[in-house]
C-alpha cells in the first residue's frame, strides 16, 4: 500500500458536523477506524461482528454527539434474532463503548461476497434507544429491525421514534478480522427543507453506498466539499471520538453492595472473594474476602 493510503487509514477518528443550504439540512460525518480498532482489540471479535459494532458505535455517537449536557448519555440496543444476541452500545458525547453478547458468532460471506451484517443481527427483532438526560425517567424509543444491517434500522428509529426523516449510511471495511476504514455520515432535512433539495439529496445517496471505501481514499473534508458541492456545505463544529469506558473500582463496589446484604453474605461464605469484569472494557478487578467483608459493613450501615 502506498505512504498516502497508509495514512489514510490511520487518520484520527473524529465527527463533523455540518449544515447545508443555510441550515436547509443537518449533516453529521465521521470517521471510527480507530473506534473499531480498539474494540477489536477488547472483544476480539469474529470479522462479521465486528463490522456490526462498528456500524453501531458509529450509529450511537451519532446519537451521542447530539445531546447537549456533558453528562447526559445514550444506550443503543439491538437484539435480533440472529447468533449475535443482545448487543449494547453506550455513547457519552464523543465517547463511545460497546458489549456485544456473541462476538465471537460469524456468518457465512453473503452471495456478493460481503459481510453479512444482517444475518448476524436478523432480520426480527428490535431496536431500543435510551437516552438519559439526567432527569428522574429517561426518554425510551424503539422500532423493528428493518434488516439487520443497522444503517436502515437506525434510519427507521428516526423517521418512527423521533420523527425525524433521516438518511443513514454506515460501513466497515474489514480483511482479514482487521478493520482498514469505517464511519457514517447522517442526514436530516429540516421541516422547512424543500423538496428538490431533499430529490437532490436522495439522487447523492449513490455516493454513500461504499462510505468505509471512501474515507479509506479521502479525508472527510474533501469527501463533504466534493459530495455536497452546490449545496453550501458549512462545517460548524469538530470533535475527536474516542473509545472510552468509565469503568472503575468504586462503581464495582457499589454494584456489589447493591446486591444485597445475603447474597454478598452468600459470595463471602462460599467463594471467599470475587473477580469482576467489566463487559465493555475488559477491565477485572480482584476482590479479597477481607475487602467483601468490608464492602458487607458498608451495605449494613446503608
Amino acid at each position: 500500500m502506498s505512504d498516502q493510503f497508509n495514512a489514510l487509514l490511520n487518520l484520527p477518528d473524529e465527527m463533523l458536523h455540518l449544515s447545508l443550504l443555510d441550515g436547509a439540512v443537518r449533516v453529521l460525518f465521521c470517521r471510527t477506524t480507530g473506534v473499531t480498532r480498539t474494540m477489536a482489540a477488547i472483544h476480539a471479535p469474529s470479522p462479521t461482528a465486528l463490522a456490526a459494532c462498528s456500524r453501531i458505535m458509529t450509529g450511537t455517537l451519532m446519537l451521542s454527539v447530539m445531546m447537549k449536557g456533558e453528562n447526559e448519555s445514550v444506550t443503543v440496543t439491538v437484539r435480533g434474532d440472529g447468533p449475535a444476541g443482545k448487543i449494547t452500545c453506550v455513547g457519552n458525547g464523543p465517547h463511545v463503548k460497546i458489549s456485544p453478547e456473541n462476538p465471537s458468532a460469524d456468518m457465512p460471506l453473503r452471495a456478493d461476497g460481503h459481510l453479512d451484517v444482517g444475518g448476524y443481527i436478523g432480520h426480527t427483532g428490535r431496536l431500543t434507544v435510551i437516552k438519559d438526560l439526567g432527569m428522574k425517567e429517561p426518554y425510551i424509543g424503539q422500532c423493528s429491525l428493518v434488516s439487520g444491517e443497522i444503517g436502515e434500522d437506525l434510519a427507521q428509529y428516526f423517521t418512527v421514534s423521533e420523527q425525524k426523516p433521516s438518511l443513514v449510511a454506515l460501513g466497515a471495511l474489514v480483511n482479514n478480522g482487521v478493520c482498514l476504514s469505517s464511519g457514517g455520515i447522517l442526514l436530516q432535512p429540516m421541516p422547512d427543507c424543500p423538496e428538490k433539495v431533499i430529490s437532490e439529496l436522495e439522487l447523492r445517496s449513490m455516493f454513500f453506498s461504499a462510505i468505509s471505501r471512501e474515507v479509506a481514499d479521502m479525508t472527510l473534508d474533501d469527501l463533504y466539499t466534493r459530495w455536497f458541492d452546490g449545496l453550501e456545505p458549512k462545517l460548524l463544529s469538530r470533535e475527536k471520538l474516542l473509545y472510552q469506558c468509565d469503568c472503575s473500582r468504586d462503581r464495582m463496589e457499589r454494584a456489589l453492595i447493591s446486591m444485597g446484604r445475603r447474597e454478598l453474605r452468600s459470595l463471602i461464605d462460599e467463594d471467599g472473594q470475587a473477580d469482576l469484569t467489566c463487559h465493555f472494557c475488559r477491565n477485572t478487578q480482584h476482590f479479597t474476602k477481607d475487602e467483601l467483608e468490608d464492602l458487607l459493613e458498608r451495605a449494613q450501615r446503608d
